[in-house]
């Protein structure tokens, strides 16, 4: 096993380090570079297993999303877009047993690199441009509330969450993620954008085909332009 965990850990430092040089080498053959900002929010689900039945019974949760992008431009079509982005994933769980109804929601911070393609449209003085690629999602820090109703009794209780490989982790740090999206911007570079990221990591410690957890999330931001 402990062989099988660092074959896993070099698989994602290359797949880092081969996004960073991605980003680098193409920025050397690029014409023109723009900035820009973004800020909007998460809509997040999750898909999940334990001991290969499915839960059902979860509900969307909302996050913050913020960040700074470059455009490596290669010419007018086609484009290069990477940045750094704080975002809040999470999910809300309801399990009842013996009478006793337990609402569990776990919010979680990351901090991402997305690494996208992206096809202009040019609409006269506006654009329109479509984005694909992958993304690293490193976690941050994150809260975990658990609370039980029965009979008309009310128990709560909230938790740091544990990033690790152990069996005594409640998630795995690393999130890979591959996202798509379209957006619009104005000739005034304002402009407004939205994405899904369909959840490509199973966060799940020792997690297997029958026990996994899978962040998923549809993003709409604001962007600016400098």
């Amino acid at each position: 096993r402990v062989g099988k965990n660092l074959k896993i850990k070099y698989m994602k430092h290359k797949f880092l380090i081969a996004t960073v040089l991605v980003a680098f080498s193409t920025s050397a053959i690029a014409q023109e570079v723009n900035f820009g900002v973004k800020a909007g929010t998460n809509l997040n689900t999750v898909s999940a297993k334990v001991d290969g039945e499915k839960e059902d019974d979860t509900e969307m949760t909302v996050g913050l999303l913020v960040g700074a992008f470059a455009d490596i431009n290669f010419n007018e079509t086609f484009a290069l877009e990477t940045g750094l982005q704080f975002e809040q994933k999470g999910f809300k769980l309801e399990n009842t047993d013996y009478g006793v109804t337990v609402n569990t929601t776990a919010n979680v911070n990351y901090l991402t690199i997305p690494v996208n393609f992206r096809v202009n449209v040019p609409a006269g003085e506006n654009n329109f441009y479509m984005l694909a690629g992958p993304s690293v999602g490193i976690g941050l820090s994150g809260k975990l509330k658990a609370e039980a109703k029965s009979n008309g009794m009310k128990v709560s209780d909230s938790e740091s969450i544990e990033f690790g490989d152990s069996d005594d982790s409640d998630l795995k740090r690393v999130n890979i993620g591959v996202g798509f999206g379209v957006g619009f911007e104005l000739a005034c570079n304002l402009g407004i954008r939205v994405g899904y990221d369909p959840g490509v990591s199973n966060l799940q410690p020792k997690g297997d085909s029958d026990n996994f957890l899978k962040f998923s999330s549809t993003n709409i931001a604001l962007t600016f332009k400098f």
